[in-house]
Parts: C-alpha cells; sequence; structure tokens
C-alpha cells in the first residue's frame, strides 16, 4: 500500500475500531472484549478486520483461546491506548454530572495500606467500578506508564519526569519473627543478628526484597537465603511454622499472634507509600475524584498526628 493511500485509509480509522482494539487487547480475547464494550463477538471481530485491513498485515496473532499483538500491533496499541482518555474527556464534557462514575483501574503493592482509601473512594462513588491489581512495585509503574492502570499506589522514592505522585503514608521495615525465637524479645534486631539466621527472603525485584539486600550490603553482609516465597501472607505463615525469618514493611502485614514485627536498627528511614499517575493524564476525572479524595484523607491523618503531638 502506498504512503497516500496508507494516509487516507488512516483519515478514515473510526473509533469504534479503536475501541474494539484496544479491548481485545485489554481483555486477551474477543468474547471478554465483546462483554466489555456491550456488543456482540462479530461485532468485535468486523472491527478488527477492518483495522487489519487499513495496514495490510496482521494486528493480533491468534493463540490458544486468546488474543496477543504482532509487533505492528503491539506499536499501533502504544498509540491507541491514548484514545481512552480522549473518550473519557469527551464524556466528562457532554456529561459532567456523570463523570463520576467512571471504571477506575488501580495497581497497588501494598493493599493492606491503601484499602481505607479504595474503601472510601467505593462509598463516595458507589457507581464506579474498581478493577484492582497486585504486583510488585515494579510492575505496577510498569502498568502505569503503559496505561494499563490510571493510578499505581506503591512506593515510588525518585521522580520520573513522566509521573505525578502524591506520598500518602509511611513506614518501615521490620523483621518477621516467630514469637518463640529469641529475637522476637528485643526492640530492635541487627542485620548482623539476622544474618546469623535462617531467613526467609521475597523475588529478587520486589521493592522489599531489595531494601533488605540494601541493607545487609551496606553492612557488609550478604547472607544467604534458606527459602525464597512470592507472597507476604505466605512469607508470614512460614513464619508462624517457624520455618525462619521474613521481612516486611510494618503496615504490609496483619497483626496476628503467630508472629511479631520488630523494626531492623540499620533501616530506620520512612519508605513513603505513593499515588502515582502519567501527568499528561492528570485532567482525567477518575484520577482527579481519587488524588482529590487521598488529599483530603491525608490531610486529615496529618492534622490528627499533630494534636497527639500537642497532646502528649
Amino acid at each position: 500500500m502506498s504512503q497516500a493511500m496508507l494516509a487516507r485509509d488512516l483519515s478514515e480509522l473510526s473509533l469504534a475500531e479503536i475501541r474494539a482494539f484496544n479491548a481485545t487487547l485489554a481483555e486477551g480475547n474477543f468474547t471478554r472484549a465483546a462483554q466489555a464494550l456491550g456488543v456482540s463477538q462479530p461485532a468485535i471481530t468486523a472491527q478488527i478486520r477492518k483495522l487489519e485491513a487499513r495496514f495490510d498485515a496482521p494486528l493480533l496473532e491468534r493463540i490458544n483461546k486468546g488474543v496477543r499483538p504482532t509487533d505492528l500491533g503491539q506499536r499501533l496499541y502504544r498509540i491507541t491506548r491514548q484514545y481512552s482518555d480522549l473518550e473519557s474527556s469527551i464524556r466528562s464534557l457532554i456529561e459532567p454530572d456523570g463523570a463520576d462514575c467512571q471504571l477506575v483501574r488501580l495497581a497497588t503493592a501494598s493493599p493492606l495500606v491503601f484499602m481505607p482509601l479504595i474503601a472510601r473512594f467505593s462509598q463516595l462513588y458507589p457507581q464506579a467500578t474498581l478493577k484492582i491489581t497486585s504486583g510488585t512495585t515494579a510492575e505496577c509503574r510498569e502498568l502505569v506508564l503503559n496505561r494499563e492502570v490510571d493510578i499505581g499506589l506503591f512506593p515510588m522514592p525518585e521522580n520520573d519526569r513522566n509521573l505525578s505522585r502524591l506520598s500518602f503514608h509511611s513506614h518501615r521495615l521490620v523483621a518477621v519473627i516467630n514469637p518463640a525465637h529469641p529475637l522476637a524479645r528485643l526492640q530492635q534486631v541487627s542485620v548482623q543478628q539476622l544474618a546469623q539466621q535462617a531467613l526467609i527472603f521475597s523475588r529478587s525485584e520486589s521493592f522489599t526484597q531489595q531494601l533488605v539486600n540494601r541493607t545487609f550490603a551496606q553492612a557488609g553482609l550478604a547472607p544467604a537465603s534458606n527459602m525464597l516465597m512470592n507472597a507476604r501472607t505466605d512469607i508470614c505463615e512460614a513464619v508462624g511454622h517457624g520455618l525462619g525469618i521474613g521481612f516486611a514493611l510494618s503496615h504490609d502485614i496483619r497483626p496476628d499472634p503467630r508472629y511479631v514485627a520488630v523494626p531492623v536498627a540499620e533501616a530506620p528511614q520512612a519508605v513513603l507509600e505513593h499515588l502515582v499517575w502519567l501527568k499528561s493524564r492528570t485532567h482525567l476525572p477518575e484520577i482527579q475524584n481519587f488524588v482529590q479524595l487521598a488529599l483530603g484523607l491525608r490531610s486529615q491523618q496529618l492534622t490528627a498526628d499533630a494534636a497527639d503531638t500537642a497532646g502528649s
């Protein structure tokens, strides 16, 4: 196809084709894409065929019970996924009273920390649908950058020119120890003491594990782990059964009599949990509403903390 013909063909590209393409990639197959858009599956496949005909090349590769993008499809998706922002912005202008009732996609590495905020948002916007994904900090950040979620909820210690962030909560690194262990009676525990114990580590790409590794390395230590686990709940369960000592950020684990959280002496710095979103998407109502709520709750907490300090 010539460049002139391609340009003319693309000028006629419809929003229906883009929505079908985006939904198919987001949902993973034609059936779920049709359900997400409230149309029939043949309508989705027809729009995809029209779109592929414009490029004279396949955009999707059919795999077992689903699809995945070809290289060309992936390059196109980097562009078309921005159309959902345009559609949302236009809808908020046409229906200002209904702008609050949107799908809000969240990715969190710290669900316990942010669940009160999520619950409050759900109470204030009962018609909003919340789609929540859990993952590591790195995975959540990638989802935000790829526009696969609206807001990430995770620690982001360094600035990124493409991202905005709002600090919401702080906590610190703790060792998760079985109550029967001698170290459980301490007010804080040193990395030298920990290095001599059976340790349970999480996956290397997790924010907490990277913090643990840095803390040991700063003391010239590189202890081996006796056990590797992916989930905090599994680590806590293993600690409760006396399999070793794990690590967590203090508010990422639930209180439980089967373990105690002892601060790590060499890691006194607070870890800040953030709301993170793309700067280019700040204008979207779903992001504005969520961030404004977080600002209000954070202000209330700061006021309460100040009152407690003054009264003590």
